[in-house]
């Protein structure tokens, strides 16, 4: 049986990017939910759900909530890798494809470390990112004046899956694409999928309540 890590939120994802998805050539017990599979250097795949999908599809609905199953190349006893930058990019992997999803619906999910706007863009703690007020509010108004007309698919917006922790999905990049786009009132931004690995299913319902008080801690922040 394949061991597939799986995400640990739903997404509503546009039904055109997965229905034109061919079917995985693997099983799958899926109950009743659209699942798309990723792999390293495959195309992604619809591990389950295409009934679902052609349904939606006669209704004429514009969204459809998916779940996203990824194989990790990380062997159960070496997942302390997934906590360790350096150790994990030799692991770590991109969905092949693009999605789009309405960026409101990502910021209802409560997936982002931080929230981004114009007072608190691009101040970081690591004094290698530091910039001057004037700095900040350049490349700012550059990327807000960028988007103003609609999102460049060319950058997504980068969710990793299990990156907490092992547990919990994030945005690991596009915070701030992310602000701009809901502050300019869009309803259409580009995402990818970044998968590395998950934690062994024992320590999860731990890691899982570390990751949550992780994550409301970070988005009390103001930078």
């Amino acid at each position: 049986m394949n061991n597939f890590c799986i995400s640990s939120e739903t997404y509503n994802i546009e039904l055109a990017d997965i229905i034109a998805l061919n079917d995985a050539d693997l099983p799958y017990e899926s109950k009743g939910k659209v699942v798309v599979l990723l792999r390293r250097n495959q195309p992604d795949s619809l591990l389950s759900g295409r009934k679902i999908l052609e349904k939606a599809k006669k209704e004429n609905k514009k969204y459809i909530s998916v779940r996203i199953a990824f194989v990790s190349e990380i062997c159960a006893y070496n997942f302390f890798c997934i906590f360790i930058r350096p150790l994990r990019k030799k692991y770590q992997y991109w969905s092949s494809n693009i999605y789009h999803m309405n960026p409101a619906e990502i910021r209802k999910m409560k997936i982002e470390r931080s929230f981004r706007s114009k007072e608190n863009a691009y101040t970081f703690t690591n004094p290698l990112y530091r910039r001057t007020d004037e700095e900040r509010m350049a490349r700012y108004e550059k990327l807000y004046n960028s988007m103003e007309n609609g999102y460049d698919d060319t950058y997504p917006i980068e969710i990793m899956l299990l990156r907490m922790m092992g547990v919990k999905d994030t945005v690991n990049n596009g915070h701030h694409r992310l602000g701009i786009a809901l502050e300019c009132g869009l309803d259409r931004v580009a995402i990818n999928f970044k998968v590395i690995g998950q934690a062994p299913r024992i320590l999860k319902p731990v890691f899982k309540f570390c990751a949550n008080l992780t994550m409301k801690f970070k988005q009390s922040r103001k930078n």
